[in-house]
């Protein structure tokens, strides 16, 4: 229709108006409007919108968002605590702390007991049967040169014991009955004395025994201070009737005479083994028991029967002892010095070698001084000094002085 009417009434008049209106009307009104409003609002709002709103705010959020979050919380965080956490925590929880604990308590117990405190040579190249009880006094409130109760006076106390144990015991794998270093475990204070660890237990002096099995039996030993504490010995000890309690005192002294009973106990001299005790003091016993002590083991002492008089100490069937005091609480020690060298000689046949004693219960001057006397009477075999002295100047002196004294006067007369 518009074509038909408007090019025959158009051709003179129309041309001027229509096709100037409309054209300007349609063309401009529908190009113009139109495309504009639809390219515009479509492909504008839309592709604006879309690939803006997707590809920028996606994008932005996605991979700026996620690669920053990701790739930056994940690397940093997880590739920052991971390999920090793991290389660090884990190599250094696991080649720190485990190989400090394994290969450490492990060692320390064997590694360590290995790099720290291995087996003594004497035993490690000389496999001898030997068995060792250790005494542990665990009365005193572990005070230092100050007159205060600190807990590494305890911590220190115990890991030193823990660490004689495995001076003198290793590891038997393959091994089938006794085990050929025996070590059984004894505590004591002022109320009681008990066996902790048998010297038959099946599980340390019998049969195959690990290198875990060594640690464990270490640990056992070492960490008695938060057995005994739990809540630490200065926290302990700041009650006044604890305080009160374990302290050492000439009026209940600690039961060291109960203590070698039980070690006694354990120990059958037909077994045909070298014997040892290692007595660990936190408090000194008045003269009054300590005479009591003398009057009761020395004899059994020489000879592992009881029979010991002067003269009689059958070597190898001796207990061998050494005496170590520790600690401001004992006394022992002055100024540091080993100055109370002679407690309950007795027990040590009055050999001064197999004592040492120390005021503060520091582990360097335990390892010089302490360990160093573990040592030389149990590994080197230190402890025939005495049975030297005792079948020498006490059978001479005995049968020498009275016979020629009896026999002699009243014939003669």
């Amino acid at each position: 229709n518009d074509p038909t009417r408007d090019p025959t009434a158009d051709p003179t008049a129309d041309p001027t108006t229509d096709p100037t209106a409309d054209p300007t009307k349609d063309p401009t009104a529908d190009p113009t409007t139109d495309p504009t409003k639809d390219p515009t609002s479509d492909p504008t709002n839309d592709p604006t919108r879309d690939p803006t709103a997707d590809p920028t705010a996606d994008p932005t959020t996605d991979p700026t968002a996620d690669p920053t979050k990701d790739p930056t919380a994940d690397p940093t965080t997880d590739p920052t605590r991971d390999p920090t956490s793991d290389p660090t925590a884990d190599p250094t929880a696991d080649p720190t702390v485990d190989p400090t604990t394994d290969p450490t308590v492990s060692p320390t117990v064997v590694p360590t007991i290995s790099p720290t405190v291995a087996i003594c040579e004497g035993l490690n190249d000389d496999p001898r049967e030997v068995d060792v009880v250790i005494l542990a006094d665990t009365d005193g409130r572990y005070r230092n040169r100050n007159d205060e109760t600190r807990d590494n006076q305890c911590y220190n106390y115990f890991d030193m014991i823990g660490d004689a144990m495995t001076k003198v015991k290793t590891s038997e794998y393959g091994n089938v009955g006794n085990t050929r270093t025996r070590v059984g475990y004894i505590e004591f204070d002022k109320n009681t004395a008990e066996i902790l660890t048998q010297l038959d237990d099946p599980v340390v002096n019998m049969n195959e025994v690990t290198d875990q099995e060594i640690i464990d039996y270490n640990n056992f030993i070492s960490q008695r201070c938060d057995d005994l504490y739990p809540t630490s010995p200065e926290v302990f000890f700041n009650d006044t009737t604890n305080y009160e309690s374990h302290a050492c005192d000439d009026a209940t002294p600690t039961k060291l005479y109960d203590a070698l009973a039980l070690a006694r106990s354990q120990i059958n001299p037909a077994d045909d083994r070298e014997t040892f005790l290692v007595i660990f003091s936190n408090c000194r016993v008045p003269a009054t028991e300590e005479q009591r002590i003398c009057t009761e083991y020395e004899d059994y002492i020489r000879d592992g029967y009881g029979n010991g008089a002067a003269g009689n100490n059958q070597l190898g069937d001796g207990i061998n002892v050494v005496m170590i005091g520790m600690g401001n609480d004992g006394p022992f020690g002055v100024d540091g010095q080993d100055a109370d060298d002679d407690y309950i000689e007795c027990l040590v046949e009055n050999d001064a070698d197999r004592i040492w004693t120390h005021d503060t219960r520091n582990p360097e001057q335990f390892n010089d001084g302490g360990m160093a006397t573990i040592v030389g009477t149990i590994c080197e075999r230190r402890p025939t000094k005495s049975p030297t002295i005792d079948p020498t100047v006490d059978p001479t002196r005995d049968p020498t002085r009275d016979p020629t004294s009896d026999p002699t006067a009243a014939p003669t007369e």
